[in-house]
């Protein structure tokens, strides 16, 4: 192994380190209390290393979030990967993706927090969350390509970002059970993709 490699290699465990280190404290205590100095001391790495890496603790709270959205996403091209009918695969989808978050801690610590006045990770879920909702858009817009080559790029820009909105709406506010939740994004799926006569 080169020593460039071993050096990217140490980055990416420092990274990961930090990463599990501040999902804890999040869970355990909120993020507004989570403080960027006692991440570092319970990494076992030094402040300027935790900022060169992530910024400022915006950058971890954004590192956070990222790491988490990568794991739902992984979990959900498994979801759509299971079913043939377009529909079906959607309804599986938004399910799994709101009983996850129903059952994320993470994602539980920062929707607790914002109902009380912590709302310090809930932008990268809503407002700054580009790269979330971007990575959410592009997963998306691929499975639909490959799996209805037929559709215009309107449609599937149309379709992904509906589907995006709607359920990243039912994440923040839940307000129906994720099975209801997941019939109603496929019936709109199904709308918005059926050849028109």
């Amino acid at each position: 192994m080169s020593g460039e490699s071993l050096r990217l290699e140490f980055r990416r465990q420092v990274r990961e380190r930090v990463l599990t280190t501040a999902h804890q404290h999040t869970v355990e205590r909120g993020w507004e209390r989570v403080r960027v100095g006692e991440v570092a001391v319970d990494s076992g790495v030094s402040r300027p290393t935790l900022y060169r890496e992530f910024g400022n603790k915006d950058g971890l709270g954004e590192a956070l979030m990222n790491r988490e959205a990568e794991q739902f996403f992984a979990a959900i091209r498994d979801a759509l990967a299971q079913h043939d009918e377009v529909p079906r695969a959607i309804a599986a989808a938004t399910r799994l993706t709101l009983e996850q978050a129903s059952d994320n801690p993470l994602l539980l610590a920062v929707l607790t927090g914002s109902r009380s006045g912590d709302a310090g990770l809930l932008p990268f879920l809503t407002s700054r969350s580009e790269s979330i909702r971007e990575s959410a858009r592009a997963l998306l817009a691929t499975w639909f390509e490959q799996r209805m080559p037929e559709l215009l790029p309107s449609q599937v820009e149309e379709t992904v970002d509906a589907v995006v909105r709607l359920v990243i709406s039912h994440v923040v506010a839940p307000a129906l059970e994720p099975v209801d939740v997941g019939e109603r994004v496929a019936h709109l799926v199904d709308a918005l993709v059926r050849p028109k006569n």
